[in-house]
């Protein structure tokens, strides 16, 4: 065997064997942070369907400001999304769990129109009319598809954090068809992501671990991904928007902020550049919450 041949096979053992130092390392940093869900204000309610229940969180504030409807992204609920803007907004709230997320009941596949039924459910139940329509990441194509189903003449705008108006690039359906095994509980990269966020925002660091425990199961990861991989507004030529604020995370890394860009302009939105990664909410949050108290 050449030298070049051995040294090449002596040092694929020894990258893997550092690589699962490393991980190693990082997950005992993660698992040593305990997880405290935040006390969040208003009360939680519970919708039944013929495929489940919606659950959604109500908080109510300024009756004179259209409420806020919040939607959120993958492999997130309600809470573990929004707890942020939930615990400091002064806006009426209502706060969704998608169909299989929180403690929305899901007994048949995920898609964006039922999770679209599932907003239009909790709206219709809190008896709200005319609210922002407010969506992160997977929650701005369920939110786009709830605009498409109900018009935008029933919303007072529409805010977009971190998403697209399109999801099938070649790049980013393989990071989609990736997604349910990179977001996997304790995956490598999952447990990097957190790491981060911990190291960024230590005051809140119990927090933060506890929004990772709330990821759904990994069959619904398997579903959402799928539904996202799929999904392209740019021929609805039947979509009409409200006034459209679209807040780009300028250092994302999920989802290209060029992308971003081009969503906003090919939708006639307002642009607004944030310094944060694709978890704009938690990285970002008084820039969100600035973002959303003044809409």
């Amino acid at each position: 065997m050449s030298g070049a041949r051995a040294f090449g096979w002596a040092v694929v053992p020894a990258t893997a064997g550092l690589a699962w130092q490393r991980y190693r390392r990082a997950l005992r940093a993660v698992e040593a942070h305990p997880a405290r869900a935040p006390v969040l204000p208003g009360e939680s309610r519970q919708i039944p369907t013929s495929w489940g229940s919606v659950a959604y969180r109500w908080v109510s504030g300024d009756p004179y400001r259209p409420a806020l409807v919040l939607v959120h992204g993958w492999g997130k609920s309600g809470d573990s999304a929004w707890w942020p803007i939930i615990a400091e907004c002064d806006r009426t709230m209502l706060v969704v769990d998608l169909p299989g997320h929180g403690t929305s009941r899901l007994g048949e596949c995920f898609g964006l129109s039922l999770a679209a039924d599932a907003v239009e459910r909790a709206i219709d139940h809190a008896h709200i009319t005319h609210p922002v329509l407010v969506g992160h990441s997977m929650g701005g194509p369920v939110a786009l598809t709830t605009l498409r189903r109900r018009g935008p003449e029933a919303f007072a705008g529409f805010v977009a954090l971190a998403t697209s108006v399109y999801w099938v690039r070649p790049k980013l359906r393989a990071m989609m068809a990736l997604a349910p095994y990179l977001m996997a509980p304790r995956s490598p990269f999952l447990v990097r992501t957190e790491r981060a966020e911990l190291r960024q925002s230590p005051h809140v660091a119990d927090h933060i671990a506890w929004s990772y425990t709330c990821r759904p199961q990994r069959r619904l990861l398997d579903d959402t991904a799928a539904a996202l991989r799929r999904f392209d507004a740019r021929g609805w030529a039947d979509l009409a928007l409200p006034r459209t604020l679209w807040v780009v995370a300028r250092e994302d890394t999920v989802l290209a902020p060029e992308h971003q860009r081009a969503s906003a302009l090919m939708v006639g939105a307002e642009m607004i550049e944030v310094d944060a990664q694709h978890s704009v909410v938690v990285q970002a949050p008084d820039a969100v919450l600035s973002i959303l108290e003044s809409f």
